[in-house]
């Protein structure tokens, strides 16, 4: 009986956001698991230490003081200011997110919680697709916030005149060519592979990747595709006048990288066998 079925659950410890995806339209259930991941990560304090951290260490880096513009010859260009922002800066607010979204599924089979859903109506792909767009949406929605802050804190204090359009032109493409495909990577990642590994080992393996993606050198050249934030892609937010050019290929190959590599490893719950109740 599916309603003393719900009854039941919801008497539970489940969070009041869960007991309400039993009943309704399939579409209605996933919408609300995503909700309520998308709620509770905005809830935690480490998610706004880990924004005030990166922002920090980005206006350190990046404030038009007198310093700075010295020192970073295209500083007075808001687009040179967003692509700095987005190709080094955010790393550190990336590699703080997928930490803090590595343990959703895991803390979930830890907790009992998976199992308690499992035995109600909710389906593996409600489940499943619930984590992962609420997980992307968590991971752009901090980037667009931490984007948008350091840029209206440059706008403001820039000691020269800037008009408001410079500003947005450069905002929207990184959204587009950069926000979008990293958030779906890191979010999509974080959230499969610890469901399918040891959490450790996934922990081993980020700061890896990461630690390769902070100590890689810029280059005039084609760089390398598997790259997060520093590949060919951000350069079609700004283009650096000496060296023009643009590698369309790598560009491409930087998308697909990102964009492909996270739609295979969140495939890779879906397609787990005993992930999920026997089917």
């Amino acid at each position: 009986n599916r309603t003393s079925e719900s009854q039941h659950l919801c008497g539970s410890e489940i969070p009041r956001v869960y007991c309400i995806v039993w009943e309704g339209k399939p579409m209605r259930k996933m919408f609300s698991v995503l909700h309520y991941e998308y709620k509770m990560q905005f809830k935690r304090l480490v998610t706004w230490g880990v924004l005030l951290v990166a922002t920090a260490l980005s206006l350190l880096d990046n404030f038009p003081s007198a310093g700075n513009l010295a020192r970073l010859e295209f500083l007075n260009e808001p687009a040179y200011f967003v692509y700095r922002i987005v190709s080094l800066d955010s790393l550190v607010l990336l590699f703080g997110l997928m930490f803090l979204l590595a343990g959703r599924i895991p803390i979930d089979t830890k907790t009992g919680m998976k199992s308690l859903l499992m035995s109600s109506a909710l389906r593996k792909w409600q489940y499943v697709l619930g984590k992962l767009l609420g997980g992307f949406l968590y991971v752009f929605s901090m980037q667009c916030i931490f984007l948008l802050l350091n840029t209206t804190i440059y706008f403001i204090a820039a000691p020269f005149e800037i008009s408001l359009i410079e500003c947005i032109a450069p905002l929207i493409k990184a959204i587009f060519v950069s926000l979008v495909p990293t958030s779906l990577f890191v979010s999509f990642c974080s959230i499969a592979l610890p469901g399918m590994i040891d959490i450790r080992l996934f922990y081993i393996l980020a700061a890896i990747l990461f630690g390769f993606n902070a100590t890689y050198v810029g280059s005039a050249e084609a760089m390398p595709f598997y790259l997060i934030t520093s590949g060919d892609l951000v350069r079609l937010i700004w283009v650096h006048p000496r060296w023009p050019f643009v590698d369309m290929g790598s560009v491409i190959a930087n998308g697909f990288f990102l964009v492909g590599s996270g739609l295979v490893f969140g495939s890779l719950l879906f397609l787990k066998h005993k992930f999920w109740r026997s089917e």
